[in-house]
């Protein structure tokens, strides 16, 4: 299933006083910055997606694969972290390898993520279809 992407996902990996701290210290134009990191980490996220050539993408550009929100967070807390100047601690830059290492896997091939379907039903084609290895006996041949 893909969801959409929210400060409560961020708020889930990061602490909420960083958030306040990012927020703050965000751009004179008005603009709530940490809608503009979480838009910016959708769309880095979805570019390694897209490059696996073998997934549907959701149409609207705000979603994503369930499973790759936390990764996704881990990527954005870095993010924000380094903004607001504080240094990353050893888990979270061991966070951020994993979720490269990850993203670079999804857009190389060797993890291929769950397609989109606009129902949100499991998607047949974003998993590899089995076959029988033989073909049924016939009817006539049942007989013999």
């Amino acid at each position: 299933m893909w969801v959409e992407v929210t400060e409560s996902d961020l708020a889930s990996t990061i602490a909420q006083s960083e958030i306040d701290a990012f927020r703050a210290d965000g751009p004179l134009d008005g603009s709530d910055p940490v809608a503009q990191l979480l838009k910016r980490t959708v769309s880095t996220v979805r570019g390694f997606i897209s490059c696996n050539g073998g997934v549907r993408m959701e149409p609207s550009g705000s979603f994503l694969p369930e499973g790759l929100v936390l990764p996704a967070m881990d990527y954005a807390a870095a993010k924000l972290l380094k903004r607001i100047n504080v240094p990353l601690s050893e888990d979270r830059r061991e966070a951020l390898r994993k979720a490269e290492e990850l993203f670079d896997k999804i857009a190389t091939g060797a993890i291929t993520p769950e397609s989109w379907t606009p129902d949100g039903a499991a998607d047949s084609l974003s998993r590899p279809a089995t076959a029988p290895s033989f073909a049924p006996p016939s009817p006539e041949r049942l007989l013999d």
